[in-house]
């Protein structure tokens, strides 16, 4: 498999799973607004980097003293428990199809390329959403909607 996050954007395998994080994305930046609030690309990154973690086995502080950190910590929390989800299909040494579940290596990849994308989106201002401004259309291209 790709090790360089940006190459892994051009995987189909990868490319799939970049697509269900970042409609997770999308989901928990429309719940926010939805809210009243707006979410920024350095919040939306920290969370990524937060469900790294935690799909690696660590236990990052994921506060939830107000609206906002509540939804980020929904998306964690989504993001986390994806994987379960996801079943890898594999040939077995005598031909037939196996699956599996997705290797967990696989989904902290993914996440990793996901950062790299918010990185390279955003701008070093406060409160930048570009990353976040351009996942809508890009996920509708992604969808064959205009």
């Amino acid at each position: 498999m790709k090790h360089n996050p940006i190459d892994r954007m051009k995987d189909p395998f990868y490319a799939g799973l970049l697509f269900q994080i970042e409609q997770m994305i999308c989901q928990a930046d429309d719940e926010a607004k939805r809210k009243g609030m707006e979410l920024t690309d350095s919040q939306v990154r920290s969370a990524i980097i937060k469900a790294q973690k935690k799909a690696q086995g660590e236990d990052p502080n994921i506060p939830v003293t107000n609206e906002r950190e509540q939804i980020l910590a929904a998306l964690i929390d989504s993001i986390c428990q994806a994987p379960d989800q996801i079943m890898e299909q594999t040939l077995a040494d005598d031909g037939t199809e196996e699956h599996q579940p997705l290797a967990i290596s696989y989904w902290v990849n993914a996440l990793e390329t996901v950062q790299d994308s918010i990185k390279t989106r955003k701008r070093n201002v406060p409160g930048s959403r570009d990353y976040l401004n351009y996942l809508p259309g890009f996920i509708a291209r992604a969808r064959g909607i205009k």
